[in-house]
């Protein structure tokens, strides 16, 4: 069973108080939770990094969870939209957000651009521009250029922020990571634990 969003906050509080329930845990989950958002990315960035004589830099399918969004259409922009559901991890390229295709036809992926990159397309091939669907991803939204009059739904694949997902949720990630995942996460509030705050906005590096 993949871990949880809750089991994460339950894990990583029992390390801290050494396992000792008497112990009042400091970090609230909101703070747990995004300590592990930016773990996530690192060790994402790990794999890719090491696999990618073998792979191609290639992300894999373990961190990935898949979900289906409805196709709308911005009226005020004229451009149709699928909006995230959740907010996607930052990885190099914007990797993150790793697939779109329309469901029913998932060997046909459309191909992702620069965010608002309109001048890209000005020097392509019109032909291939009128035959494909490009995407770009705006905030929370994913705008689509070329996307055909009947796709109604579309197949998002992405790294998704674990802070967004409910606490029931599981974690898209490999069972063999998931020790190190907990142990990182631990480590790093450790870290922000013993670093004092600096109140007195002065820019300057914390001291102690």
């Amino acid at each position: 069973m993949a871990l949880t969003k809750k089991e994460i906050s339950e894990f990583v509080r029992d390390i801290m108080s050494g396992g000792d329930p008497t112990r009042e845990g400091k970090f609230h989950d909101t703070i747990i939770w995004k300590a592990a958002d930016i773990v996530l990315g690192g060790l994402i960035q790990e794999a890719m990094w090491k696999d990618q004589q073998s792979n191609g830099y290639e992300l894999n399918g373990s961190f990935l969870s898949t979900v289906s969004e409805k196709v709308m259409l911005d009226e005020e922009r004229g451009e149709k939209y699928s909006k995230l559901p959740h907010s996607v991890i930052s990885l190099k390229e914007n990797r993150g957000l790793h697939r779109v295709s329309e469901v029913g036809n998932i060997d046909n992926a459309f191909t992702q651009t620069p965010n608002g990159g309109h001048d890209v397309f000005s020097i392509l091939d019109a032909h291939y521009l009128n035959s494909h669907t490009e995407f770009y991803q705006e905030g929370n939204k994913i705008y689509y250029r070329n996307i055909g009059s009947t796709v109604e739904k579309v197949l998002i694949k992405a790294v998704f922020s674990i802070t967004g997902l409910d606490p029931d949720a599981p974690v898209a990630i490999p069972s063999s990571l998931e020790d190190m995942f907990i142990e990182r996460i631990t480590e790093r509030l450790r870290i922000q634990q013993i670093t004092p705050e600096d109140k007195s906005n002065d820019q300057n590096p914390n001291v102690r």
